[in-house]
């Protein structure tokens, strides 16, 4: 893959994988939802990429004009986990995605893991993009992913709340969102490796990433929080996911203490630059 577009070039997964692709020498052309109000971490995102030669950024509108081509990464994984607004570019986005089913362009879907549940309660723009993903599996790679925890991992998430109130000597535990996957969880460079690595391979059809390891969100509580992680254990039964999508187990994941201390110091470096 030589080229690629990202829409969602500063959503967690999204920026992600366009610095992991940038590294190995990919030209990106990066999507920005416009109308959205960039807050520090977007304009810092923006400054560490931008000096990249092989990264353009293009606004929503220039690509709607464009001419479909190329492979198109969709990540909507933070935006639609933490409830941020994606009514505005859904009209753009379903119809950019027809026409390039209609052309045979090899596209990339990337979502959070409860879009794969059995009989989930979505919102009116979740269910219009998860009936169109059934409509058109023939021709998408679909990704969906657990939790996902790493250096710019959304504020809204546990991982990231127990960094912070660890920080601020908060001793109460954070809430955890309703929309947070514990079931599982991945650190981020394993999984935006293997998107790309599925992406590259041609792939198509529905996938959901796997740690392949039991317990492996709790185990991430405790090595933050340690005994108290207890509290956090339930008896929810494991999700029913459907039938049509395939569990892709990875073959090797972080070391837990390893990805929580740099995502440890990625926070503290960022702090410190806001002082």
């Amino acid at each position: 893959m030589e080229r690629a577009t990202i829409l969602g070039v500063y959503d967690f997964i999204g920026y992600s994988l366009c610095r992991h692709m940038l590294d190995l020498g990919v030209e990106i052309d990066g999507i920005h939802q416009s109308g959205n109000i960039d807050d520090y971490f977007t304009e810092e995102k923006r400054l560490e990429i931008g000096r990249n030669a092989n990264f353009s950024e293009i606004s929503l509108q220039d690509w709607e004009a464009e001419q479909a081509e190329g492979f198109l990464f969709v990540t909507l994984f933070e935006s639609l986990q933490t409830r941020n607004g994606t009514d505005d570019l859904l009209k753009a986005l379903l119809s950019k995605l027809e026409d390039r089913h209609l052309n045979k362009l090899p596209t990339a879907v990337i979502l959070p893991a409860y879009f794969a549940e059995e009989n989930m309660d979505f919102r009116e723009v979740e269910t219009k993009i998860s009936t169109y993903i059934k409509n058109r599996k023939s021709t998408l790679l679909t990704i969906y992913l657990p939790t996902i925890y790493g250096p710019w991992q959304p504020e809204e998430c546990f991982f990231q709340q127990v960094i912070f109130h660890s920080s601020s000597n908060r001793r109460k535990l954070p809430d955890i969102s309703k929309w947070e996957w514990t079931h599982d969880c991945l650190y981020i460079d394993d999984a935006v490796k293997t998107i790309k690595e599925m992406a590259e391979s041609g792939q198509q059809g529905q996938y959901i990433l796997s740690s392949g390891e039991k317990d492996r969100w709790l185990k991430c509580a405790e090595e933050l929080i340690g005994q108290d992680a207890a509290k956090l254990r339930n008896e929810v039964a494991a999700p029913v996911i459907k039938e049509t999508i395939e569990v892709r187990t990875l073959g090797q994941n972080e070391q837990i203490c390893k990805g929580f201390r740099k995502q440890k110091e990625h926070f503290t470096r960022i702090q410190d630059s806001r002082v």
